[in-house]
């Protein structure tokens, strides 16, 4: 790609980050990196949603399996689902917490860049430069006080993402090269949104793809460490049954996109490729705080419609086997009816196919209801669930039903619920605002209860 081409003869570069900090390192002392870097960060560290009885800790991956290929034909996603090693208690619907790490050639370029491959494993922190400009100025909590340029690279900053104008506009500062300067300081500029909205929004390029282009620009590390947003722990639901293997196992399925795919998924596709009976493979994980997506023994003799979309139906996996597994252990129970509404681009990309079939055949499941957004009508879950309206209303006002949907996505949550009010107005002859104000309700009252991946 030639940069050269995206400048404009005239624009106003957007007004630049601006470093208040700097890297102090600590003379001859170095320290080799932990496989677990973000462990030793726990008491400066707070990571989203944590249960705060159990600190992160280090799993093995026990087995990878593919339930799903990739198919370019459907756009039809890679689903992998992997078996970890549990250490603490939990109920299906409940999630886990992965934390990520950067690529280690992706780490190793940003030092060779910054001139820091001699100092990588080098004891260092951050502090504010005298005379700080910027009271508001602090140090990023998300960064140990005793660290290394490597620890920072690769546990604690996002390398991966969609740069922002200023920032564009700041790395215009740290190189030496006229062109790449042009070029940076003009996408940031306002007059330039053609150019950010193809290059950045549409073309996806991220920040390393921004230093790739501009193979000049050295921003320093203290500069990084303060203005690059935080790598996050990616959220994943529990898919199975804790009694299926005596809460010393548990499942978590991931997709993969086959272009560009995310820091975390990159990572857990490494770790389970170099695994080996010689060489385990481990993952940093924690338990996220438990809300009222899950299925528990108490669920068992209340009514569930659960409606997945794609890798959502992943916790349902594990309320149908907590269900069969509780059955078991006390057959003579009452158990509740439960319904499965399923979205997929294809039959081949419904995750457990069989699995469900045999649930169905057993009557775990009463009613469950597949449809293909790459085959015939109806193609989407909100028309299936129109198709049933009558039949879905009657049994969702029941006292002891409760409707769950899990779908990768805010949009297609938003398309179900529009579904599910145009259920209520023609079953129950309602206008679309007493349908949207019912729907309300029902999620007040906990009966309608989401879980949305972004």
């Amino acid at each position: 790609m030639d940069i050269g081409a995206y400048k404009l003869s005239e624009y106003i570069p957007a007004k630049p980050l601006v470093g208040n900090l700097e890297v102090c390192f600590t003379d001859g002392e170095q320290r080799q990196t932990e496989t677990c870097g973000q462990l030793k960060c726990g008491d400066i560290l707070r990571f989203p949603f944590a249960r705060t009885d159990i600190q992160p800790s280090s799993v093995e991956i026990k087995e990878s399996k593919v339930l799903v290929a990739a198919d370019k034909a459907t756009e039809t996603k890679r689903v992998v689902e992997l078996t970890l090693e549990s250490t603490f208690d939990y109920q299906p619907g409940d999630t886990i917490g992965i934390l990520p790490t950067n690529k280690l050639e992706q780490v190793e370029s940003m030092l060779n860049r910054l001139e820091l491959l001699d100092q990588a494993d080098t004891t260092c922190h951050l502090k504010l430069v005298f005379n700080c400009a910027n009271k508001n100025a602090k140090l990023p909590a998300h960064i140990p006080a005793t660290t290394t340029p490597r620890e920072i690279l690769t546990h604690c900053l996002s390398l991966n993402f969609a740069p922002q104008k200023q920032l564009l506009s700041a790395l215009a500062g740290f190189t030496s090269d006229d062109k790449e300067r042009c070029f940076l300081s003009c996408l940031s500029s306002k007059q330039a949104t053609e150019y950010y909205q193809s290059l950045i929004l549409e073309q996806g390029l991220l920040f390393m793809d921004i230093l790739e282009l501009c193979v000049n620009c050295r921003p320093p590390l203290a500069f990084l460490a303060e203005h690059l947003p935080r790598l996050l722990p990616r959220p994943y639901s529990i898919a199975n049954s804790p009694l299926e293997a005596g809460n010393r196992e548990l499942r978590v399925i991931y997709s993969l996109l086959c272009l560009k795919p995310g820091v975390t998924t990159s990572m857990l596709e490494a770790a389970t490729q170099e695994s080996s009976p010689e060489h385990t493979k481990k993952v940093v994980i924690y338990p996220r705080i438990s809300n009222l997506f899950r299925y528990t023994e108490r669920d068992v003799g209340r009514n569930q419609i659960l409606i997945a979309v794609g890798t959502g139906l992943a916790p349902f996996l594990g309320f149908l086997a907590h269900k069969e597994e509780l059955l078991k252990l006390q057959p003579q129970q009452a158990s509740g009816q439960s319904w499965l509404y399923i979205g997929a681009k294809t039959t081949d990309a419904v995750l457990r196919r069989e699995k469900l079939m045999a649930w169905q055949e057993s009557s775990l499941l009463e009613r469950l209801r597949m449809c293909y957004s790459r085959g015939e009508s109806p193609s989407y879950v909100q028309q299936m669930l129109e198709e049933d309206c009558k039949d879905l209303v009657e049994f969702l006002m029941k006292s002891e039903t409760v409707l769950y949907i899990c779908a990768d996505g805010a949009k297609i949550s938003r398309s179900i619920a529009s579904g599910l009010c145009r259920c209520l107005q023609k079953a129950m002859h309602l206008t679309e605002e007493e349908a949207s104000q019912l729907l309300n309700t029902l999620r007040k009252q906990g009966k309608y209860r989401e879980d949305v991946w972004l």
